[in-house]
């Protein structure tokens, strides 16, 4: 299974040393330019920029600009940048849409893409028979500022 990434999931698994779980999960990741743009050229000594420029070198991970320009700066009236290039992207490849941000996730869902949040990640992950602690990975990046509804997690924990 393929994805196109959004800068979140980038950051925050690179933040607690789990971006390996991208490439066990998935066949390739598609990053668009913004994307790189805020993981390696916005992100000197985070550890997002030292993962993502290794992906590239590896393979798994490679930078691919949206055909559709004009639904992305459409899409800028409400999206980041990245946000918007990554929905565009994952429509047009036809793949799950791997973002954070709740109104790119909103627009995800009325577009009818899959999406998958960084918490799902890490649940598809446990799903899949990795060696992974979710709830204490999710309250490691809690502590470090990723935001996590209390529902949410609640429901997550519920799950494990």
């Amino acid at each position: 299974m393929n994805a196109v990434s959004d800068a979140s999931p980038i950051i925050w698994l690179s933040q607690v040393m789990r971006c390996g779980l991208l490439r066990d999960l998935f066949t390739s990741i598609i990053i668009a330019p913004e994307v790189h743009v805020e993981t390696v050229l916005r992100a000197s000594g985070y550890p997002s920029e030292a993962n993502v420029r290794a992906a590239i070198e590896a393979g798994w991970m490679r930078i691919v600009a949206p055909a559709d320009m004009a639904k992305v700066r459409a899409f800028r009236a409400h999206l980041h940048m990245g946000e918007a290039q990554t929905l565009v992207l994952a429509q047009e490849q036809g793949v799950v849409a791997l973002v954070d941000d709740l109104e790119a996730r909103n627009f995800a869902k009325a577009m009818g893409l899959q999406i998958l949040g960084t918490a799902g990640i890490l649940l598809l992950a446990k799903r899949y028979g990795l060696r992974i602690d979710v709830k204490g990975t999710l309250d490691e990046m809690r502590a470090l500022g990723f935001r996590l509804s209390e529902a949410v997690y609640d429901e997550i924990t519920r799950q494990l």
